[in-house]
């Protein structure tokens, strides 16, 4: 490795890439929103990942758990050019859905996103046998993803595509357990579960990225 290797880093990197993106005014509003308002957004290198993906794979029936402001639901929309059949995101927090409204309102052809305002994994269960997607982004509550493995998976297609966002929360799921604070191990436990489970579930295909803040791609077989 020469001198110019051991001096080059994953964020000087990422900075390069990145400084050759589009800028897209809509979701530049939107992040700016977001940083001020201390709302999580998935990140650059994220919403770009999904750009390219969404744009591959063209799925029909899209199912995003986890609103918020309504950020990410824009980044698939505009990937996907509007070009589906289903379009659900979810979410249950009552002052990020009222932004969520509007915000959709304003930037999508609105009556074809049908935001869902419900606890996710009520929505998980109630909809297990009536619905299928080919299509997940997951980016919730991540103590929760281990608890919503099994539902997701009822609701994807053979084929169908789950892309889990924050898989490594800042890092911390790749300490023992004895780093993290007390009220953060459930958390960390829970996160570990879950990529152990998607990594040697015999009904996915599984990848982990470090990308962002982590993400999974799972494609069931």
């Amino acid at each position: 490795m020469n001198d110019f290797d051991e001096n080059l880093n994953i964020d000087r990197i990422n900075d390069f890439i990145l400084s050759f993106g589009k800028i897209d005014n809509e979701l530049l509003e939107l992040k700016d929103y977001a940083i001020k308002n201390d709302v999580p957004i998935i990140r650059d290198e994220t919403k770009d990942f999904l750009n390219i993906i969404l744009k591959i794979y063209k799925p029909k029936n899209i199912l995003e758990l986890g609103t918020a402001i309504g950020y990410s639901t824009l980044v698939i929309y505009k990937a996907i050019g509007g070009r589906f059949d289903s379009f659900y995101t979810v979410e249950d927090n009552k002052d990020r859905i009222n932004i969520a409204k509007t915000n959709i309102i304003k930037y999508f052809n609105y009556d074809r996103v049908e935001l869902i305002e419900s606890d996710i994994t009520d929505f998980l269960k109630k909809n297990n046998d009536n619905i299928t997607f080919d299509f997940v982004f997951l980016d919730a509550a991540k103590a929760q993803y281990i608890v919503w493995l099994p539902y997701i998976k009822r609701l994807m297609k053979k084929g169908a595509i789950l892309i889990a966002d924050n898989i490594f929360k800042e890092g911390e799921i790749l300490e023992s357990k004895f780093y993290i604070i007390k009220r953060d191990r459930t958390i960390h436990k829970r996160m570990r579960e879950f990529l152990h489970s998607i990594t040697n579930d015999n009904e996915l295909d599984t990848n982990l990225f470090n990308l962002g803040d982590g993400i999974s791609i799972s494609i069931k077989k």
